[in-house]
């Protein structure tokens, strides 16, 4: 039988501490997107960089977290019958955090043993470990440390379903998961859904990532014999299982952190696995719409082991790679979904046994003998059958809410009713407004926006073409006084890369009444235009407004850092709060500003306080304790008349972060022209 329970689970935890006093403008979500130059063939109708998005806005930055950890108990909901056990957070974007075979006594999957999140998600928060769904734009999506609406629904026959859902605010969609795991099932069933509601195509992105231990001897088996990876930052194709002198197809052999994304041919069934030396572990497949699988690894190099360990436990290594799967071939490209339109497909999780001998033998042996196994598992027309089977239930209300998540569904059906549009979803229950849809409800039923104290943080953003019409309508009427409205009015604006418009909408906002929120988004908007010396000016203006705020406080420094204003840096320090003084991302931008002045001792200080200076939103790919040790080391070799060569340095662990300093091995192998 079928058991479908909510849990306790009690992990040492971090407090997220809310989110951002600030709109999300400031970080560039492309870190390293594709140039121009293609070497790819004709066939292989990848829609590279089609879809980007450029910031999380209108979501804000969760990035008040600590890396303080205290006992804390999180709800899960357990889905278990006699061969598996499935963890789920609903609380963490219903992300499955252990796939438990119960018949070997295993888990599945690499399971994070705490709730530590760190700086590698598109709002900043984002956790290893399990597996995680990441809908509408490339990265590690909105809701990976947020809650989904969580409601229980079942099958004809009874099994239990464990639903799933949201509105994703950026690409205006509605994503739904149904989790089911039968009486007799060997495989845990997720059958996902993408709604798009609008007359319009949208751009759009799935990938399912699957955190798996990267143990040495761990093999992942895909039926492809090319897979896509980028080098010096353009897609390139590459041939499988060796390239440059190594089998890539062993997470553990590989030398960089890299992405490869199996060439799966369009006719071949879609499916992944890793396994062990015995030839056990996990096998991922789907319907055919899921038609992309991918391989990251951290690497074997210094920064990626520093970033497994501190993503995790500080006394584990925290060994893990990624499988995936998703909707294009890579994630260098979203895919055009069609107006009025509902994507919908199966994935299936599990254990599988393979021959050792095979599936470590020759790559066309290892393929064949998991395709053979894997359809002793399940047929792919047993597959698509469950897919077209389950409609019903997918298309139909859930018996039951278990958790209630944010009111942004509930606002957006609210203003589609008021203009006469059909609902996003009408058998989904996207609960309650609360406070941050309050001026939003207002701004429709009453053309305004209200009355905001421009010294709070505003509650919440709005984004789009409808709410922008409202926003212009309200600022010629009941709003043309109110710097709210010209705000919200000049980030839509921003957002949409109008920054001539956008930049008078933030002036009329800050001359109607000063607020650090239009200072800082209009300093951003001249640091983007070049003009940094307004930008400093803008960010010390915002500054003064609001002393006290951290989120304000990180970026200022930020910005004078980057600017390379050291005087005004330690000003700005010496005057915050002892709080703000303590925030290890200050306190770095401090320990260069005292560099500059000459005050060596005190950087270092800095630097090595508590065992070494830990910056818990440390970016990925950001390397910014390293530089400071690099300062620290050139500034002492100079006091002493010695020199310090940067480019052969063995830095101490906790600053080294560096993700590609064996780069240059990508570089060596061939790649495949057509």
């Amino acid at each position: 039988m079928t058991e479908l329970r909510i849990e306790k689970l009690t992990l040492p935890s971090v407090e997220l501490n809310g989110v951002s006093s600030l709109p999300s403008i400031s970080e560039n979500l492309r870190l390293s997107f594709m140039q121009n130059e293609f070497e790819l063939g004709e066939d292989d109708g990848l829609f590279i960089n089609y879809g980007m998005v450029d910031y999380a806005f209108p979501y804000k930055a969760q990035d008040n977290y600590t890396r303080t950890l205290i006992s804390s108990e999180q709800s899960c909901v357990v889905l278990e019958n006699e061969f598996l056990k499935a963890t789920f957070f609903p609380q963490f974007g219903g992300k499955l955090h252990s796939l438990f075979d119960k018949k070997e006594n295993k888990n599945l999957l690499f399971s994070n043993s705490i709730i530590r999140p760190c700086h590698l998600g598109v709002r900043n928060a984002w956790m290893s470990g399990g597996v995680e769904w990441n809908c509408g734009y490339v990265g590690h999506n909105a809701f990976t440390c947020d809650m989904m609406h969580t409601a229980v629904t079942k099958l004809d026959d009874g099994t239990p379903v464990l639903r799933f859902y949201q509105f994703e605010r950026i690409r205006k969609v509605v994503y739904q998961m149904d989790f089911f795991l039968p009486e007799d099932s060997k495989l845990l069933f997720v059958r996902t859904k993408i709604i798009n509601p609008s007359f319009e195509v949208v751009p759009m992105y799935w990938w399912s990532n699957i955190a798996t231990p990267d143990v040495q001897g761990n093999r992942v088996i895909v039926p492809a014999s090319t897979s896509y990876t980028a080098r010096d930052s353009h897609p390139v194709k590459i041939a499988v299982p060796k390239y440059n002198g190594i089998d890539i197809t062993y997470p553990a052999d590989n030398i960089i952190s890299i992405d490869y994304f199996w060439n799966i041919p369009e006719n071949d069934r879609k499916f992944i696995c890793q396994i062990d030396k015995d030839g056990y572990g996990l096998v991922q497949t789907s319907t055919a719409r899921l038609k992309g699988r991918k391989l990251f690894v951290w690497g074997n190099s210094k920064g990626g082991d520093r970033w497994k360990n501190f993503l995790t436990a500080d006394n584990e290594n925290g060994s893990y790679n990624e499988i995936q799967a998703g909707l294009a071939k890579t994630q260098y490209e979203c895919l055009p979904m069609p107006p009025k339109t509902v994507w919908e497909w199966v994935e299936a999780y599990g254990a599988i046994h393979l021959d050792p001998k095979k599936s470590h033998g020759s790559w066309d042996e290892a393929r064949l003998d998991s395709a053979c196994r894997l359809n002793e598992l399940i047929g792919e027309d047993e597959l698509e059958a469950l897919l077209r089977s389950t409609k019903k239930m997918a298309n139909s209300p859930a018996d039951k809410m278990l958790f209630t998540a944010d009111g942004w569904g509930a606002l957006e059906n609210e203003r589609r009713k008021i203009c006469s549009e059909d609902a996003l979803c009408d058998y989904l229950d996207f609960g309650d407004f609360s406070e941050e849809q309050k001026p939003w409800l207002s701004l429709l039923y009453d053309g305004t926006v209200g009355t905001h104290n421009p010294e709070k943080p505003p509650l919440s953003y709005i984004y789009g073409k409808e709410w922008t019409e409202l926003l212009n309508r309200a600022v010629t009427l009941a709003d043309k006084d109110n710097w709210f409205a010209w705000l919200q009015l000049g980030l839509n604006t921003f957002i949409e890369k109008d920054y001539e418009r956008a930049e008078k909408m933030l002036e009329k906002s800050v001359a109607i009444k000063e607020s650090p929120w239009a200072l800082y988004s209009l300093a951003i908007l001249n640091r983007d235009g070049g003009n940094h010396k307004k930008e400093v000016e803008l960010m010390l203006r915002a500054s003064r407004l609001r002393p006290d705020d951290v989120s304000l406080a990180k970026e200022v420094l930020r910005s004078l850092y980057n600017n390379k204003d050291f005087e005004n840096l330690s000003k700005v320090y010496e005057n915050m709060p002892i709080k703000l003084k303590e925030e290890p991302r200050c306190m770095v931008y401090y320990a260069f500003a005292l560099l500059n002045s000459g005050n060596i001792s005190d950087a270092e200080k800095i630097l090595y306080k508590d065992k070494g200076l830990l910056v818990p939103d440390i970016r990925e790919c950001e390397t910014i304790t390293l530089d400071l040790w690099i300062a620290l080391q050139k500034k002492k070799a100079e006091a002493s008349g010695g020199s310090f060569d940067e480019n052969n340095i063995n830095p101490p662990t906790f600053v080294d972060f560096r993700m590609f300093s064996n780069a240059d091995w990508l570089n060596g192998g061939e790649i495949i022209k057509e």
